[in-house]
């Protein structure tokens, strides 16, 4: 009954592997209801057909179209699902293997103990493990820190193996010393997990707190633009006729004068940009007020004629690039920040530049076709997120990325194409 209780619970958290390994692969949700329905049929089958048979081919069988259908509900390419299946079933195999040929000569259809099961399902919690670093890593993700919990089913493995080996713990007390390690590891990933989402979760507030920051200072700035345009309509009757006289007097100069009195008093000094867009609008004159009140020199050139979509992502890589320029260049004695945008037949270009101080360079690493750049500031951790999340999104549309460095100038250059954006957010 307890060898029976291990399997059961070791093949739980096996198939929690499985999916949350497919995850990592795809960085993205499935269904949850028709995952948590496959997985239990998965489990529940796996489990029993293992029990009474224990053989090899038919566990390989029901493995192979078990992992093969979760990872069908993530994608429906076969040759993706081939591959992805064969990976993480090779995987599981050979940690299989090396967890029973380390103490048995392993037979074919005969029964043994499930502290070897345990022992599997700890090797396989650590591939899955390296599996997820790796492929965050390659994604230019944020780093995961996850030696803890590399370490800890190491730890368990080798506490059960020394049991084995020196023979001090009864079968039955090897049973439950590996389910109480079962349910530590799999608690810590639990809390682990729970982490992750608490940390996404702030991040995304943080976004909202900026937008809300951002349309605020937007909706002031209209609001005062309003002002001016009542003030000017209440005194238009005024404006015309001081216009006529002066038109009487043939007086050009005067006229000139005085209508650019009028545009000065309507101008704001607040609306850098007004492009029409309004979402665009906002986070630059947002993030430009406080440029232009902590640096010295703000060049500026925006020109969107068309209308901007999905606007909410581009205001991410705009706010990210934007604070994290006015940061570096407020630290630097020329102070400068240069912005270039422009819109035209659904080609958006993004190029920003600011001024930075050698001693806080963004040290380059090359990782496969670009480059990743990395400060060496102090709390190095709580830096370059900002060019990752920018990376991220010009990754999710299929856009292009440059970041150079020349003659104390860190740039900046983005190209992203709508019209893929549309297209992928529509798939």
């Amino acid at each position: 009954m307890l060898d029976f209780m291990l399997c059961a619970l070791t093949n739980l958290f096996r198939i929690f592997l499985i999916d949350r390994c497919v995850a990592v692969f795809f960085g993205a949700a499935a269904d949850k209801k028709k995952k948590r329905m496959v997985c239990a049929c998965f489990y529940v089958i796996n489990t029993m057909l293992f029990w009474e048979y224990h053989t090899m081919w038919i566990n390989m069988v029901c493995n192979l179209i078990g992992i093969g259908v979760v990872v069908w509900l993530y994608t429906k390419s076969v040759k993706i699902n081939l591959f992805i299946t064969g990976t993480i079933y090779l995987m599981n195999c050979a940690c299989d293997v090396a967890a029973t040929s380390l103490f048995i000569h392993y037979r074919d259809g005969k029964s043994y103990n499930q502290i070897y099961a345990v022992i599997s399902f700890f090797l396989i919690f650590i591939c899955e493990m390296i599996v997820e670093k790796i492929i965050t890593v390659h994604k230019d993700a944020e780093s995961v820190q996850n030696v803890s919990l590399v370490l800890m089913p190491a730890g368990s493995i080798i506490v059960i193996a020394l049991l084995i080996c020196t023979g001090t713990c009864t079968d039955i007390g090897l049973s439950l010393v590996s389910i109480g390690l079962l349910a530590v590891n799999f608690l810590m990933l639990y809390l682990y997990n729970l982490l992750l989402r608490s940390i996404s979760r702030q991040y995304e507030m943080e976004i909202l707190k900026t937008q809300v920051q951002v349309y605020a200072n937007q909706l002031d700035v209209i609001l005062r633009g309003e002002e001016k345009i009542k003030s000017l309509r209440h005194d238009m009757k005024h404006h015309l006729n001081e216009l006529t006289l002066l038109a009487d007097k043939h007086d050009a100069a005067k006229i000139r004068e005085y209508i650019d009195q009028m545009r000065s008093f309507m101008e704001n000094p607040d609306e850098r940009i007004a492009s029409g867009n309004l979402e665009i609008d906002s986070v630059l004159n947002y993030m430009l007020q406080k440029a232009e009140k902590d640096l010295k020199t703000v060049d500026v050139k925006v020109l969107l004629p068309e209308k901007v979509r999905h606007s909410f992502d581009v205001n991410v890589l705009l706010g990210n690039l934007l604070e994290n320029a006015i940061e570096a260049a407020g630290q630097t004695e020329k102070q400068y920040l240069g912005v270039n945008i422009t819109l035209k037949k659904g080609v958006l270009k993004i190029k920003i530049e600011n001024s930075f101080e050698d001693s806080h360079i963004l040290r380059e690493k090359s990782r496969g076709n670009g480059a990743v750049f990395q400060t060496t500031k102090p709390l190095a951790d709580r830096h370059g997120i900002g060019l990752k999340n920018v990376r991220k999104i010009v990754e999710k549309y299929n856009g292009t990325m440059a970041v150079t460095t020349k003659d104390g100038i860190f740039c900046v250059n983005l190209i992203l194409y709508m019209a893929g954006m549309r297209n992928e957010l529509e798939r």
